[in-house]
This record gives C-alpha cells, sequence and structure tokens, in this order.
C-alpha cells in the first residue's frame, strides 16, 4: 500500500500555486500515473529479474525520500511543472527492468505509453519523461558515460524545463537510494540469488547512506560482521572480506563521481562539496577497535596530483593491511 510521500506533499502544494485547475489537473494525472506504475509495473519486476536489488513502490518511495533530502530547504528551486515532471519521472525511470536489465532506461516508452494512452494531451509529458528517464543511466551518443551533456530545455505544457538538473537530481537521489532495504535477509542467507548477485545483495545489506544538505556532505556508513572462514576471513554469505571491501571502495569511488557529476549540471546540489565513508566491523557481536579514520573525499583538487583510490587517500584502508588488522582484532586470526 503506498504511502503519499513528502516529495508529493511538496509536488501538491507547489501544483496548488498555479491558476484556476490546472493544478489539480496535473496532480491528479500524476495520481493515476503512480497507480498504474505501483499495482501494475513495480511490484511484478521481482518476477522476471528476481536477482536484481529491489525495484518495487518502496524503491519509488526510497528515490522520493533521496530526493527531498537533496531539495532541503530549497523548496522553490524547481517550477510546480519542473517539480512535476521530475516526480514524473521518478515513478517510470525504472519500469524497463519488467522487459529485462540490459538497456533498461531504453525501455520505458513502451510502459509509458501502455499508462497514457498516447493521448495527445500527454505529449509533452512523455517527452520529458523518456527524456529525463532515459539520462538517468547508460551512455552517451558518443559512447561516453556523460548522459546529462545532451539535454537542453524542454517544454512540458508550453513551460520552460531545465532538462539537464532535473535529471540530475533524478541520478543522484536513485545512486542514493542503496541500503538493506533493497535486499531480503532471508533470501541472502539462504543462497536463493545467483552468484554474480550475491555481492549486489550483500552490499545493500551492510550499507546505509545519508543525505547532510546542511553539512554539504553526501555520506556512506558500513556495518560489517565478520566471520572466521577457516582459510580467511569472510562477511558472511560465503563472501570474502577482501571481496566486500573491494567492491565497497569501488562504490564509494562511483558516488562520489556521480555527487560531482551531477552536481556539474545542477546548482541545487551546489552544496555538497564532499563524500564521506565510515566502517564499523563486528566480531561475535562485539564492535572491533581500529585505528581507522573516516574517508573524506571533497572537492578540493591540488593541481598535478592524479585521482586517488580509497587506499591512497588513506593507506590505513589498504585491504590486505586492514584484513590482517581485523584478523589480529579477531584474536590472530589470519
Amino acid at each position: 500500500m503506498w504511502s503519499e510521500q513528502p516529495l508529493e506533499h511538496l509536488l501538491k502544494a507547489r501544483l496548488d500555486t498555479l491558476p484556476a485547475s490546472t493544478g489539480a489537473d496535473l496532480f491528479s494525472d500524476y495520481v493515476q500515473a503512480r497507480q498504474f506504475v505501483t499495482t501494475q509495473i513495480a511490484a511484478l519486476i521481482g518476477t522476471t529479474e528476481p536477482d536484481l536489488t529491489d525495484h518495487s513502490e518502496g524503491h519509488l518511495a526510497d528515490v522520493m525520500s533521496r530526493t527531498f533530502a537533496l531539495i532541503g530547504d530549497q523548496a522553490e528551486y524547481f517550477s510546480p511543472f519542473e517539480l512535476c515532471v521530475l516526480c514524473t519521472s521518478i515513478l517510470f525511470h525504472d519500469v524497463g527492468n519488467l522487459h529485462g536489465r540490459k538497456d533498461h532506461h531504453k525501455k520505458v516508452a513502451r510502459i509509458y505509453d501502455a499508462c497514457r494512452q498516447r493521448e495527445p494531451r500527454f505529449k509533452s509529458e512523455r517527452t520529458s519523461v523518456l527524456t529525463i528517464t532515459g539520462a538517468h543511466t547508460g551512455s552517451a551518443k558518443d559512447g561516453s558515460k556523460d548522459t546529462l551533456k545532451e539535454l537542453d530545455r524542454l517544454s512540458f505544457h508550453a513551460q520552460s524545463v531545465r532538462s539537464q538538473e532535473v535529471a540530475a537530481v533524478l541520478r543522484l537521489a536513485d545512486e542514493l537510494a542503496e541500503g538493506v532495504q533493497r535486499t531480503s535477509a532471508y533470501m541472502l542467507n539462504h543462497g536463493m540469488y545467483k552468484p554474480d548477485a550475491t555481492i549486489f545483495h550483500k552490499y545493500a545489506s551492510i550499507t546505509e547512506y545519508c543525505i547532510e544538505r546542511g553539512v554539504g556532505r553526501v555520506a556512506l556508513t558500513y556495518s560489517i560482521d565478520i566471520e572466521n572462514g577457516g582459510v580467511e576471513l569472510e562477511a558472511g554469505n560465503s563472501i570474502t572480506l577482501k571481496d566486500l571491501l573491494g567492491f565497497s571502495y569501488k562504490r564509494i569511488i562511483k558516488l562520489d563521481q556521480e555527487r560531482r557529476f551531477c552536481k556539474h549540471y545542477c546548482d541545487l546540489l551546489s552544496p555538497f562539496k564532499e563524500t564521506g565513508a565510515w566502517f564499523s566491523f563486528w566480531f561475535e557481536g562485539q564492535q572491533l577497535e581500529l585505528d581507522i579514520n573516516p574517508i573524506a573525499i571533497s572537492d578540493l583538487i591540488v593541481p598535478g596530483e592524479p585521482a586517488k583510490s580509497v587506499e591512497q587517500i588513506d593507506t590505513r584502508y589498504e585491504i590486505s593491511s586492514l584484513v590482517s588488522a581485523l584478523g589480529n582484532a579477531c584474536g590472530g586470526m589470519a
């Protein structure tokens, strides 16, 4: 059962500022799209892609929650029309997964058209939604990953929409909508995901994302339970600790790249100047004490210095050294 989200309350309030019945009509159209996506599409994605992390209506609510946090106190940054396009694009951004994960952002039109029945009055909405959802992942026409550079202003109900900025917020919010809510502990613990998907679910199970607009930071918190695997330390579910750390480091760098990329195209995101990551490790119910500080990746660039990996930012996070230190903290395990 869908619960109306704070972002939707904001949308309704902003649409209510429009003259006559325009706002009410737009919100009614939005609710109709939400009903279609949440009941006929999102709930069924798991039937065709059972090994994906969750893409149900819960994920849509998460993306809306992250979007609301990114907007923060800038409630009027987007016009009522831009906010309507953003919320509708959130609804449709992952629906293509119903027809398979590969190039899912290119499969939105089929489902959008089933919802709107190609009614002429939705023509500008269709163009806006397909443009913005098509840029939330994948590659640009030139083969690069810069999917936002080719976007230009769009027209929605004869009003200008800054598509780059709307798409940038959707893209970052989607990147931040990660965590334990996207996996099933039961299925993970019973080996019910395919081997190549297990690491994604394990990552979701240890991760919490936080948006701190007031201090200009997006942050990740990792809580990892260590097990003695006999030969080497494990993190549960037959995943070695070193593999989980390596995967997590890549995700930290990916999030930082997305943060910088998206704010380049959207001034709303300009306050976010840092990506942070905290790790806590546990063994037999006890938190292990280690001499490590949180990872902080800021926008400060020293001319001439190459981009750094997590292990280069703080050598105490070098995987073999960290695993060795954790082994000692666990009582001398290798």
